[in-house]
Order: C-alpha cells, then sequence, then structure tokens
C-alpha cells in the first residue's frame, strides 16, 4: 500500500520495510530482526511528527478570526481528529494483543494491558523495571498467526482484533473520508468536499488488494500481510499502517483549514519580492529589477502546477493541469520551485507554469513565468601572459567562453590567422599566419543585443627544434656501449615537452667512425643506417668515437631544419 503526500523519509522506511519483508523467505537473522526494530522505532517517531503537525492545523482551524465561515470546517476537523484517534487506538491496543498472543502463547491476545504504556504499545525492544526484555522471541510466528489468520490462510478469521477486523475499520475510516462534505456557512448553499487528489491519495493508500504468495498464486491481503510473519516484522506492518492514517489525516486536516478560505482571497502576510529582469548583466550596462508587496495567507495550502521548459515574456493562458502533480506550500505559506541543472543544456532556460486559488469553490489559475535563468560550466580562467602562444604550421586548438553567454551566441574572429574554424567540442581551430602575432576578437550576443568582449593577443613561434636520438643515445650523452652502438638501427627525431603530437621526418645525416686515427665518413639518405655502415660500426673498438652529424629533417611547418650533432665514445 502507498501513502499520499509522504516525505522522503516515509518513503525511504517503506522500501526498507518493503525489501526486508523479502527477506522472510530466507532464515532470519538477528541482523534482519533488529532492522525490522529500528524501521518500527522510526516508523512511531514518524507518526508522533504527523500528529503534532495535524493538531498544530488543527488549532489553526479553531483560531480563526472567521467565526461564522470557519464553524463547519472545525466541526468536520474535530470528527476526522476523532476516528482517526478511535483507529489508532484500536491499533495500539492490537499491537498489544500481538505481543501478548506471542510472549504468552495465547490465540486471543489476552493480558494484553502488561504490554501497554499510556495507551501505547511496547515496542520490541523495550526493557521492564528488572532490565529483561519483554519479547524474547521476535521472530516467534505461530501465536500471532493464530490471532490474525487462524488456521486458515485461504479463510481468514473474522473474530475482534483479527485481521480482518482490521482492515474492516480501516475501510470504514476510509470511506468515512472520502464522503466528508462540508456545507458552508454562507449563502451560496455550495458544499465543500475534498480534492480530487486527497482523495486518490486516501483510495491509494488504503486499497487493500490480494497480493501474490511465494509461488505467485493471489492471496487475500490478510493472509500476505501476517500468515506466519514474524512478531518484529507484524508489528513493523502496523506501524506502517498508522503511517498511512495519520498521512490520510494531515491530508484532510490540511484541505480542511484551505476550505475555510475557499471562496475568497484572504491574505494574513506580506512579503517584499524582487525579480530581477535579467540573471547576467555585464559590467557597464544596467541591472534592473521589479520590486513589489506580494501578499499571502499561511493558513491555506497553495498550489503550484509547473508546466516544463518555456522561453517567452508571455506565459499564455491556463493549461491543463490533470495529470500534474501540485507543488504545495510550506509551512511559511510559500511554494518552491527546484530544478536540477545536471542534465540541461548550457544557455539560457525557462519555466512557465499557474498558481491555484479557489474562487466561488473552484479551483482558479493564474499563469506566470518563472524568469530565465542561465546555466553554464564552473570555469576556472588562467591567463599565463607569457605563454600566450600559437605554433606556426600546427592546428592550435583554442577554448573561447564569455561567462553567462552560451557557446551559440559567441563570435570570434581571428587577425594575423593563415586559417580560423571551428573544432569539436567547441573549441576553434587556429592556425597562425607569417607575422609574428594573432588577436582573436570576440562579440556575444547579451540580452539580446551584441557585446564587444574585447581582444586577446597571441604570440606566433616555430615549433621548437626536435631531439635527435642514436641507439637510445641523445646530444647530451657522451658514451654508448659497444653492442648497443653494433644494434644500432638509425636516427630518430622526438619533440621533447612538447603538448602538440608533432612527428618530424629525418630525411639525411652522416656517420663518421674513427678507427685507428683515421676517419670512416658514411652519408646516409633517410633515417636508417644501411648494412655497410652497421658493419663498419661493428668493427669499431672500445675507446674509438662515432659522431652523427648534419642530422636533416623536415618539420610539420614546411621547414627543413639541421639538428644537433651526437658524438659517442665506444666503452
Amino acid at each position: 500500500m502507498a501513502g499520499g503526500k509522504e516525505t522522503p523519509r516515509q518513503k525511504m522506511i517503506g522500501m526498507m520495510y518493503l525489501v526486508l519483508t523479502a527477506l522472510l523467505a530466507m532464515n532470519i537473522s538477528k541482523d534482519v530482526l533488529n532492522a525490522f526494530i529500528q524501521i518500527n522505532n522510526g516508523l512511531g517517531k514518524t507518526n508522533s511528527i504527523l500528529e503534532q503537525k495535524a493538531q498544530a492545523t488543527i488549532e489553526s482551524i479553531n483560531s480563526s478570526k472567521e467565526a461564522e465561515k470557519a464553524r463547519p470546517f472545525q466541526e468536520k476537523a474535530a470528527e476526522v481528529d476523532k476516528w482517526s484517534d478511535d483507529v489508532m487506538a484500536y491499533m495500539e491496543e492490537m499491537k498489544a494483543r500481538i505481543i501478548a498472543s506471542s510472549v504468552r502463547g495465547n490465540s486471543d491476545g489476552n493480558g494484553f494491558e502488561e504490554f501497554m504504556i499510556e495507551g501505547k504499545a511496547i515496542t520490541a525492544d523495550m526493557r521492564n523495571a528488572e532490565g529483561d526484555l519483554y519479547i524474547k522471541a521476535p521472530d516467534e510466528n505461530q501465536n500471532n498467526t493464530s490471532l490474525l489468520v487462524g488456521p486458515k490462510p485461504e479463510d481468514p478469521r473474522k473474530d475482534p482484533f483479527s485481521a480482518y477486523d482490521l482492515r474492516t475499520k480501516l475501510e470504514k475510516f476510509r470511506d468515512d473520508l472520502l464522503a466528508i462534505k462540508v456545507v458552508k456557512a454562507d449563502s451560496s448553499g455550495k458544499s465543500f468536499e475534498l480534492p480530487d487528489d486527497v482523495k486518490a491519495a486516501i483510495t491509494n493508500a488504503f486499497s487493500f488488494e490480494k497480493g501474490k504468495d511465494a509461488d505467485g498464486k493471489d492471496e487475500v491481503w490478510e493472509t500476505n500481510n501476517f500468515f506466519h510473519m514474524p512478531l518484529v516484522a507484524v508489528l513493523a506492518n502496523m506501524s506502517k499502517l498508522q503511517t498511512d492514517v495519520m498521512n490520510a489525516k494531515n491530508n484532510v486536516i490540511n484541505a480542511l483549514a484551505s476550505g475555510i478560505n475557499a471562496s475568497d482571497l484572504k491574505f494574513t502576510d506580506v512579503t517584499v519580492a524582487v525579480v530581477p529582469k535579467t540573471g547576467y548583466v555585464l559590467k557597464g550596462d544596467e541591472f534592473e529589477a521589479e520590486i513589489y508587496l506580494a501578499a499571502f495567507n499561511k493558513t491555506s495550502q497553495t498550489k503550484v502546477y509547473m508546466a516544463g521548459e518555456f522561453m517567452g515574456e508571455d506565459a499564455g493562458p491556463p493549461f491543463d493541469v490533470s495529470g500534474k502533480t501540485a507543488l504545495l506550500s510550506e509551512g511559511d505559506g510559500k511554494v518552491r520551485f527546484k530544478v536540477n541543472t545536471n542534465s540541461m543544456s548550457l544557455g539560457d532556460h525557462g519555466y512557465r507554469g499557474q498558481i491555484a486559488y479557489m474562487k466561488d469553490g473552484v479551483e482558479t489559475y493564474i499563469p506566470f513565468i518563472v524568469p530565465p535563468f542561465y546555466v553554464g560550466e564552473p570555469a576556472l580562467v588562467v591567463s599565463p601572459v607569457q605563454m600566450n602562444v600559437f605554433y606556426r604550421g600546427l592546428d592550435n586548438p583554442v577554448e573561447i567562453s564569455v561567462p553567462g553567454v552560451g557557446p551559440e551566441k559567441i563570435k570570434p574572429t581571428c587577425e594575423g590567422c593563415a586559417e580560423f574554424r571551428k573544432g569539436e567540442k567547441g573549441q576553434w581551430i587556429v592556425k597562425p599566419g607569417t607575422g609574428n602575432e594573432a588577436k582573436i576578437s570576440v562579440t556575444a550576443e547579451v540580452n539580446g543585443q551584441p557585446k564587444n568582449m574585447g581582444v586577446k593577443n597571441f604570440r606566433i613561434k616555430k615549433i621548437p627544434d626536435p631531439v635527435p636520438s642514436f641507439a637510445g643515445k641523445k646530444p647530451y650523452d657522451s658514451t654508448i656501449q659497444k653492442g648497443d652502438a653494433a644494434n644500432a638501427q638509425g636516427v630518430r627525431a622526438d619533440m621533447e615537452n612538447f603538448d602538440f603530437n608533432v612527428v618530424p621526418k629525418v630525411t639525411s645525416f652522416k656517420i663518421t667512425i674513427t678507427s685507428q686515427g683515421s676517419f670512416k665518413e658514411f652519408p646516409v639518405q633517410g633515417r636508417d643506417l644501411p648494412q655497410n655502415v652497421k658493419d663498419n660500426i661493428g668493427k669499431a673498438r672500445t675507446g674509438e668515437k662515432i659522431f652523427v652529424e648534419e642530422i636533416m629533417v623536415d618539420m610539420p611547418d614546411g621547414t627543413k631544419r639541421k639538428i644537433s650533432p651526437i658524438t659517442l665514445k665506444i666503452i
């Protein structure tokens, strides 16, 4: 069963209860039993809070300054208060009888008085004056089954304080609430009835539909909820039903409180409303906001219906609210509309909705729009002036953004660029020209008007020289193992500590080998060593030297460069 208008905490407790009930098909561990005890205690606290809220609302109804108008609603609220009190008292005695049945081993709950304190049944973790637990077998399920269902699960017993008897009382409570009608103390002759959403919540909470047994067969509600259930699970189930009663009571009492002012608008408080014309303002432009007094009524339950995203100056006519869930006002009489932006696209967003009020007993609507707001990514902007560099001959990616402005409203241009185009993931690609400087200018559309956002200067530099290597040795090395030299395959050139993916091409170099005071020179085309050069290197002796010189490379910027030589002594 599902209660109406449950808080997130109540929904969480209900979900935990369902999960733990499913575990009953397995052996019940001490941890599972303790979890039921904790859930039952949590539900008890929730019910106490709900009762406090209901009494506070009843007090506000009874203190209404419009005594004649409020009297019918006060009388009906008192009836609802009594109905719920009677049901709650019955369920507390029933819980005590269930405990007595399990502890004492009887099938009628005799001796239940021992297990009640100040009109409420004890909890499963409560101890007596000697420090002993009242309930020593929280997993007992035979005796309480005899009390609640009896020996025939297909035909549950119908005695007092049985599950059938409980269901009958809850159905009467439900039907009494749904039949509420308050004749107004005015000349209109109209009657107040509960709103449809409140009726739906009550109906859903007390539906008592059949459930499925372990084999997937239909079971009546009494058997499905109470047959061979451990004592602590039965108590938790009872507390959950009490939560449904208290939720229904609160929903009905709140509706009655709203009904007092159902045919006209009464205001009890005023506040100041500040509505900005825009959610983003550039330095130098004007910020504008409308400031005015807004009146509201703390004792009335305000409803707001939202219709999704909307961008425009006019909210348009009221839309159909059927099927939509209303946002309800909180204790201060104000409705809070919140929306998470995680799944939103970057840029402007707005919403439309309508606020409901009662006019001549009919719910009437006033359309409104939520002022547009901008969704942007958190950004850290760091601008190291000495490193604003574009490299000639390369695709230089640049991220261009204006805080508070969507990328579709930004128009950059580049002076001093041979090529400037839009890349992937919102980036722009810059290919510098032949000069020494490039300038990127940005214009952005802000509040419907183009704004010059400024200019950023970048230096243009050539790609750094690559670093050559021979058998893993580089210009700053001075020695090489004889075996490493003999296995050398050629010369390669790499970009060290350079963020771009640049692959220089070695086109030629010269190898010089010293041998007994003489020099052997071998010019090489390409990057690989010919076999005859490998053979001569293999014959070199310890102490002799290898010179790798006149290394030429082709670079992506179209230049040919001679890079640093390598001199190595064989060891």
